[in-house]
């Protein structure tokens, strides 16, 4: 992804008053410099400085001036007329042929002057900042395109050591608005997983689709307690709309790692086939080292156990699953955390039906490069690596994303 901020050079500016002088019009000039022409035009607007060619107490061209027939010394009814040239097309009365005779308000843009008053604003707004200019300048060439892709602070402060600055101080700056220029506000800032604890005493009470009679979480508390080399794979089910499609998750909780598939139903036969494809893809030893513990909640499509404990074909057990208290999703936070990362890049109410297991593969590779706290600095993909090596990595069709690469933006599916 290519990135070009709002922020204008001496040079930039330069260019602009040259082709001002030229007579071209802001969106030639904008095209030049591969700006928006909005941005060209508030940088004259702004910047542009009002002269008159003769005494302040001349008559001038005023709105009003064919009413009253007087425009002498500062009227407070003066409004100044309105001018396409100078105000819609080139934005400045630089190059105009009519500059001796005309009596409207006139203005003139020079680089020097308009780059002084931008230097003297960027400092008054950044009092208290230990940047100067040009320190400023390269440090949003870094994080700014970074953080358009979705990353956040501290994703991007693991791949660039030379950052000097901490997680805490580059928020306070986006805060104080410093990157502004480039259309960098709190907005544009990963968002932060806030969930509210459940209160049990306000829970209604549902009836319950499956006799969950072992497999409660207290069963799987027990469970991990007097099992302790057993790793727990959490599962849950992502979806828009009620008919589908549906993306079945499963993160693997000592690392961090998550893949999914995609459904088109969502019944307990066509999720527990995920594991029947996964037991033939990975063979029974790495199966069970990765499913043998499943943990999930209490919705419709896994509220037939045996499908997920049991291969079908050999009747052989093959996982232990476990179910979350009803309305509880707490009790599964890893898995309920990283739907953060699919919502950054699958919003809400998008339609998904073109939505495919290779896009969904991509999606995974770049959540599963994004450096975790939890995993000393490193990302689930580093961490799944070094546990299970690099062939069922292979088999998940799951890639390592290169640091500055790492996108979490609707864009990066075009859905």
């Amino acid at each position: 992804m290519s990135f070009n901020g709002k922020h204008l050079s001496l040079e930039d500016r330069k260019i602009i008053e040259e082709n001002i002088n030229k007579g071209l019009r802001k969106f030639e000039t904008a095209k030049e410099l591969n700006k928006s022409q909005s941005t060209i035009g508030k940088e004259i607007k702004n910047n542009r400085k009002r002269r008159y060619s003769q005494a302040e107490d001349v008559p001038r061209k005023c709105k009003y001036y064919n009413e009253c027939k007087v425009c002498i010394g500062m009227c407070s009814n003066f409004e100044e007329v309105p001018c396409l040239r100078r105000d819609k097309f080139v934005g400045a009365c630089n190059s105009c042929s009519e500059i001796k005779h005309c009596k409207k308000t006139k203005y003139f843009y020079y680089a020097n002057i308009a780059q002084k008053k931008y230097e003297y604003s960027l400092k008054d707004s950044r009092q208290g900042v230990n940047l100067n200019t040009t320190e400023l300048y390269e440090l949003a060439h870094t994080i700014c395109p970074l953080i358009k892709q979705g990353q956040s602070i501290y994703t991007i402060l693991q791949s660039h050591k030379e950052i000097t600055q901490c997680e805490k101080t580059i928020y306070t700056y986006i805060e104080m608005g410093l990157f502004k220029d480039w259309d960098i506000t709190n907005v544009d800032l990963r968002r932060k997983v806030r969930r509210k604890i459940t209160n049990k005493n306000k829970l209604k009470k549902r009836s319950e689709s499956a006799d969950y009679t072992g497999r409660k979480y207290d069963d799987y508390v027990e469970f991990v307690k007097n099992n302790p080399t057993y790793a727990t794979t959490e599962m849950d089910t992502v979806y828009n709309h009620q008919e589908g499609p549906y993306i079945q998750t499963f993160i693997f909780e000592n690392t961090g790692f998550m893949i999914g598939r995609l459904k088109q139903h969502r019944t307990s036969e066509e999720m527990s086939e995920s594991l029947n494809y996964f037991q033939e893809l990975l063979g029974d030893e790495m199966y069970k080292k990765l499913f043998g513990l499943l943990l999930t909640d209490r919705g419709s499509e896994f509220a037939k156990p045996e499908l997920f404990e049991v291969n079908t074909a050999t009747g052989e057990i093959r996982s232990n699953i476990f179910y979350c208290d009803a309305q509880m999703p707490s009790q599964k936070p890893h898995v309920e955390n990283n739907h953060e990362f699919i919502r950054d890049i699958i919003l809400k109410k998008k339609d998904m039906s073109a939505l495919t297991q290779d896009k969904l593969d991509l999606m995974f590779s770049h959540i599963n490069s994004v450096p975790r706290k939890s995993l000393g600095r490193k990302t689930p993909y580093e961490a799944f690596e070094f546990f299970y090596g690099k062939e069922p990595l292979e088999k998940f069709n799951i890639q390592k994303i290169k640091e500055d690469e790492v996108t979490l933006q609707p864009y990066l599916l075009n859905l």
